[in-house]
C-alpha cells in the first residue's frame, strides 16, 4: 500500500493569514492542524496547540486577534513524504511527529494518526499502552489548563469531580474560548475575563470512554467512527485509570 492510498486532503492556509482565519478553517473542516504555505512552498504547520501557545503568550496577551497571524504560531511537528512511497514510511514518521505532509510538486495530501488507524491497527489491549492522565477539577482556571497542556505535551485534560469523570477539555475548547474572549471583550477586560474562565465553562460532557480490556482494534474504530482523538480509560468501578490517544496506538506498531 502506498502513501497516496491512505492520505486525506490537506487543508492549507497562507503564512500571512490571521490566526482567526486559521481557526475558522479548522472549525469548518473539523481538523486540528493546517499546512502552512507561501509562494516558496511548505513553511510548516499550524496546530491548535501552537495557536493556544500564541494566544496565551504574555508578550502578546493584550493584542486583539486581528494582530495575530499564522506566522506567530508555526510548528515544525511534521515530516514530508511522496505519494508513491510505501505507506509504512508515513506510519514510521508518525511515531515522531504529529503530521505527515504528502508533497508531489505541490501539497498532495496529508497523513495523520486518524488516516493510519483507518487502515492499520496493532494487536493488543488498551491497558497495555494507556498513559496516566493529566487531570483538573471543574473549577480549574482555563489559563491553568492551557499551561498544563503546553508543559505536559497533552491535547486533552479529563475533568474530575472527586473520583467522577465529568467532562473533557481539549485544545480546541481552549483555543476557541481564548479567541472568543479576545474577540468580544474590551481590551481592558481581556486579562480579567481569561482568568475568570474555568473548566466547567468550556468542558464537553458525555465523554466516550474505554476500559483497560478494550482491544486496540475496537478503540481505534471508535476514535475513527466518532472522530475523537482520545479515550479516557475507566476500570470496572468507573474510576479513571488512564487515557489513550490515536498517536499512542500508532506508536504501538
Amino acid at each position: 500500500m502506498k502513501v497516496k492510498d491512505i492520505m486525506s486532503k490537506a487543508r492549507v492556509v497562507d503564512k500571512s493569514a490571521r490566526i482567526s482565519d486559521a481557526l475558522d478553517l479548522m472549525e469548518k473542516y473539523h481538523c486540528r492542524r493546517l499546512v502552512v504555505k507561501n509562494r516558496d512552498g511548505v513553511q510548516g504547520i499550524v496546530t491548535l496547540r501552537s495557536i493556544c501557545g500564541a494566544l496565551g503568550s504574555r508578550r502578546k496577551y493584550n493584542h486583539p486577534p486581528s494582530l495575530f497571524h499564522v506566522a506567530d504560531a508555526l510548528s515544525d511537528d511534521y515530516a514530508i513524504v511522496g505519494p508513491e512511497e510505501d505507506a509504512g514510511k508515513a506510519l514510521e514518521a508518525l511515531k515522531g511527529v504529529g503530521c505527515v505532509i504528502v508533497v508531489d510538486n505541490n501539497v498532495a495530501g496529508q497523513v495523520t494518526a486518524k488516516e493510519v488507524l483507518a487502515h492499520f491497527v496493532p494487536e493488543g489491549a488498551v491497558g497495555v499502552i494507556m498513559k496516566s492522565p493529566i487531570v483538573a477539577p471543574p473549577d480549574a482556571r482555563v489559563s491553568h489548563i492551557r499551561k498544563l497542556m503546553m508543559e505536559k505535551g497533552v491535547s486533552r485534560v479529563p475533568i474530575m469531580d472527586g473520583d467522577a469523570l465529568v467532562g473533557m477539555v481539549s485544545e480546541t475548547d481552549v483555543a476557541n474560548a481564548m479567541r472568543s474572549i479576545k474577540k468580544h471583550s474590551p481590551q481592558s477586560r481581556q486579562d480579567n475575563n481569561v482568568e475568570l474562565l474555568i473548566a466547567m465553562d468550556i468542558m464537553r460532557t458525555n465523554v466516550i470512554t474505554a476500559t483497560p480490556e478494550t482491544s486496540l482494534k475496537d478503540a481505534a474504530k471508535l476514535m475513527v467512527d466518532k472522530d475523537i482523538g482520545a479515550l479516557p480509560v475507566l476500570d470496572g468501578q468507573g474510576r479513571l485509570v488512564g487515557i489513550i490517544t490515536r498517536r499512542d496506538i500508532v506508536r504501538a506498531f
